[in-house]
């Protein structure tokens, strides 16, 4: 099998008026097993809480604020399977096998990754296997000049078997770090910092990363904690009680639990998987859904 992996040409994105697009409102509707597992969010343990940071100190050239940004489903969609229209394909070598990875861009990414570069400290922060997201930023950032950190599925927690991203193994003031993640129960622990976005798939006429290009371009001006300004805008708190509401029978304010309570570190669970999954994949199709 081939495994030399063309050089990587980026697709030349479309000419898109951005004073005519609608401003970025998050996801359509929010995944009702998301939102049951927020309102049964276990504190941290002790040992998670005295992590020591994964990251080396800011110096003097990076920037005030922080970008955290996922992978799977919000930058790109890969898959392990041949795709339709596929920008690219690479190999990864996995468990003594070699997979060929599939991949297609989000529309406009590259104008997303230029333009937040020059204002943010750019991080990488996936639930997937080391040995794929960083072949994949090796491939669409070979000079590192976007993207300055990276971080993988064993910096995660793991909570009731969802890969949780604690942001404060970051290291960084968390009144100035945002994370764009396309699944709420990522950022569980900093539900403030976080910016939900719409999975992506396919779609070519997807706009969603240039409709937050100047939204996000205004934050280091405003000169405020992020918290406040995402806390207004996306008011991800609010759809959490209509739960408790339906669960009354649980008491005032709470939900039934759904699992045993469950929280460690993703490398600890790991250990006692026998099947790893390269890729942490969503799936296609809406499951049970509440709108938003």
């Amino acid at each position: 099998m081939n495994n030399v992996i063309p050089p990587f040409v980026w697709p030349e994105d479309d000419e898109v008026n951005e004073e005519q697009l609608e401003d970025h409102e998050g996801p359509e509707r929010m995944d009702y097993d998301a939102l049951v597992m927020l309102a049964n969010l276990p504190p941290l343990t002790e040992e998670l809480l005295s992590r020591s940071p994964a990251l080396p100190v800011k110096t003097r050239s990076s920037a005030e604020y922080t970008l955290v940004l996922d992978l799977d489903e919000t930058l790109v969609h890969c898959s392990l399977t041949p795709l339709d229209n596929a920008t690219m394909i690479f190999p990864v070598m996995f468990q003594d096998i070699t997979y060929q990875v599939y991949v297609r861009l989000r529309p406009h990414l590259r104008t997303f990754l230029r333009r937040m570069s020059k204002i943010f400290e750019i991080i990488i922060f996936t639930a997937s296997k080391k040995v794929y997201a960083n072949k994949l930023c090796d491939i669409i950032d070979p000079q590192k000049t976007m993207i300055r950190h990276r971080l993988f599925r064993e910096h995660c927690v793991c909570v009731y078997g969802n890969y949780v991203k604690d942001l404060t193994i970051l290291g960084r003031d968390l009144s100035k770090t945002m994370i764009l993640d396309n699944a709420i129960q990522s950022f569980a622990y900093q539900l403030d910092n976080g910016i939900p976005i719409e999975s992506w798939f396919e779609d070519k006429r997807d706009t969603e990363l240039l409709k937050l290009c100047s939204f996000f371009e205004a934050v280091p001006s405003a000169g405020r904690d992020v918290r406040e300004i995402l806390r207004r805008r996306y008011r991800l708190r609010d759809h959490i009680p209509f739960y408790s509401i339906i669960h009354q029978q649980e008491g005032p304010g709470r939900m039934p639990m759904i699992m045993p309570m469950h929280i460690a570190p993703a490398q600890e669970v790991e250990e006692n998987q026998v099947e790893e999954q390269l890729i942490t994949q969503v799936a296609q199709k809406p499951l049970q859904l509440v709108q938003g």
